[in-house]
């Protein structure tokens, strides 16, 4: 029998011992998709109100197909706030201001998204993308030596857009970082004033400073109504007639009553 014992002994302290190891750790949950903003309630006024805008905006591109099409900026709107833009430390330091007066826009198209997306974690946006043949600004810089007439011509370029819902509207964002990709902004002419400005201008008046402005001048001319993107000397424009003569008063009368509707 103690001969029993001591096998069973020998043999119980040969087995492997069993290992208990802890429970598998339970699959992370996946992120709840997020839904659809086209559905959600509180941003379907500022998604038409985009919409409605966007509209407005093809009329005018349509528009510029025949010759060009120039748009004054409202005198409150023309002063570029520097102070709120990253990169403009220099011009600030040397009491710049600069003030974008127009811009010409020639053989304009916009393509946009049909329906909204998630553009940022919590606000949904529409992508636009605007494709032109000519885009020319007209600014004016004051400096402590007077006012110097600036100019800058992109040609051939494509302008990514974003349009941001918030509860009362919507922002233009105007070549995101997030889709600098899709940006084709590199052919630009720049002009400055005559022989004794020239070299003022030269020293501040960059390609990137004319960027800058671009995107503040063509996010206020995105948001201007009809009676400022499409006006009744817009009208006498297209048909290239006379300024002053009749049939530009005539034409303009009637299109400035359409839009008075």
């Amino acid at each position: 029998m103690k001969h029993l014992f001591l096998a069973l002994a020998l043999l119980l302290a040969a087995a492997p011992t069993a290992v208990t190891e802890d429970p598998a750790p339970a699959p992370a949950a996946a992120p709840a998709a997020k839904a659809d903003p086209e559905t959600l309630e509180e941003w379907k006024p500022p998604l038409a109100k985009v919409r409605e805008q966007l509209d407005l905006v093809e009329l005018f591109a349509q528009s510029t197909r025949f010759g060009g099409m120039t748009v004054k900026v409202p005198g409150d709107l023309q002063r570029v706030p520097l102070e709120l833009i990253e990169g403009t430390e220099e011009l600030r330091k040397r009491d710049i201001e600069l003030y974008v007066k127009e811009l010409r826009f020639k053989d304009l198209r916009v393509a946009r998204e049909p329906r909204a997306l998630w553009v940022e974690a919590e606000r949904p946006g529409l992508p636009a993308l605007l494709d032109f043949a000519t885009l020319g600004l007209s600014i004016e810089a004051k400096t402590k030596m007077g006012v110097i007439p600036l100019g800058a011509t992109f040609t051939d370029g494509k302008l990514p857009l974003d349009f941001l819902l918030k509860p009362e509207g919507y922002d233009i964002g105007v070549l995101p970082e997030r889709r600098k990709a899709d940006a084709k902004m590199d052919n630009v002419k720049l002009e400055v004033g005559g022989p004794l400005t020239s070299g003022i201008a030269n020293t501040f008046f960059k390609k990137t400073v004319a960027n800058l402005v671009m995107k503040y001048g063509v996010g206020q001319t995105l948001k201007l109504g009809e009676k400022d993107l499409l006006s009744g000397g817009t009208a006498a424009t297209l048909l290239q007639l006379k300024s002053g003569s009749a049939e530009e008063k005539a034409v303009s009368g009637v299109l400035d009553r359409l839009l008075e509707q």
